[in-house]
Order: C-alpha cells, then sequence, then structure tokens
C-alpha cells in the first residue's frame, strides 16, 4: 500500500476542511476515546483506560486552548471544558464507571450540539449563496462569506484556527 499518497490525501483533506468541520473531528475523537476508556474500565485494561483518558483530556485542553476569548461563548465553553477536564481526572483517579456514564452523555451532547450548528451554518451558505445567484443583493443582506462566521464576522464556534 503506498502510504505516502494515503498521507498526502489525508493532509489535504485536513487543509480543506472548515472550522466546523476540524472541530466535530477533535469532538469526533474525544468521544472515541471516552467510549475507548469505558470499555478498557470494564475489561479491567487499565493501561488502555488511562491512556485513553489521557488523551481525552488532552483533546479536551486542546480545544479549550483554541478559543477566541473575544466572544461570550468562549468564556462559557472555557468554563464547560475545564468541568470537563476536571471530571476527567477524577475518572482516571477513580477508576469510576459511574462517573464516566455520566459525563459521556454531556460530552456526545456538545459534539451533537456543534454538528448542528455546522449544518445550520452550511445551510445557511448555501442559501445566500443561491439566492446570489438571482442577482446583486444590498450589502447588509449579505453575510461573511466564510463559513463558521455569521453576518457581523463573528465565530459561531468560539474557536479560532488561525
Amino acid at each position: 500500500m503506498n502510504t505516502r499518497g494515503y498521507q498526502q490525501y489525508k493532509q489535504q483533506s485536513l487543509n480543506t476542511m472548515t472550522p466546523g468541520e476540524l472541530l466535530l473531528l477533535v469532538l469526533d475523537e474525544l468521544v472515541k476515546r471516552l467510549l475507548r476508556g469505558d470499555l478498557a474500565l470494564q475489561q479491567q485494561d487499565y493501561a488502555l483506560f488511562e491512556a485513553s483518558i489521557d488523551r481525552c483530556i488532552a483533546i479536551v485542553r486542546y480545544l479549550d486552548d483554541t478559543l477566541d476569548r473575544k466572544y461570550e461563548i468562549s468564556r462559557e465553553l472555557h468554563r464547560l471544558y475545564e468541568f470537563f477536564s476536571y471530571d476527567l481526572n477524577r475518572i482516571k483517579i477513580g477508576r469510576n464507571q459511574a462517573e464516566l456514564d455520566r459525563l459521556r452523555p454531556l460530552i456526545v451532547d456538545l459534539r451533537d450540539t456543534f454538528r448542528i450548528a455546522e449544518r445550520n451554518v452550511a445551510e445557511q451558505n448555501g442559501a445566500n449563496a443561491a439566492s446570489s445567484l438571482s442577482g446583486p443583493r444590498h450589502l447588509s443582506d449579505t453575510d461573511s462569506g466564510i463559513p463558521g462566521l455569521d453576518a457581523g464576522g463573528r465565530n459561531v464556534y468560539g474557536h479560532s484556527y488561525s
């Protein structure tokens, strides 16, 4: 198998993703690692459990580090990510299945919320692109034209990937 070609394809895919798609990719990885940790804990594979939870903590830290702090949503997400990090550390130290079962739906809900937001932004941008085919619009009717930004140029996700 040509691994170099695959790596180039993978890199090209990442380079063409919107900020929302990248965020969903990271959140999907977080959910995957939580599930892996859950299965490892059930099977008493503590090395895999701790490695999975450590990766979850690193992902949450990355999400927090990429927040653009000038938006109110970012401050709220920061508090949520702090909670996730705190709970993940408690779960790791105590090998606590009940806490893991309580936290996982919260993270899945967050990922699903961002997925809906990404879909709404894509639909909005698609509708705006389609309506622009009918002729010029008034300047105040235009959106930013950049996925993940609303008409005022505000980041709808709260994350910055520059």
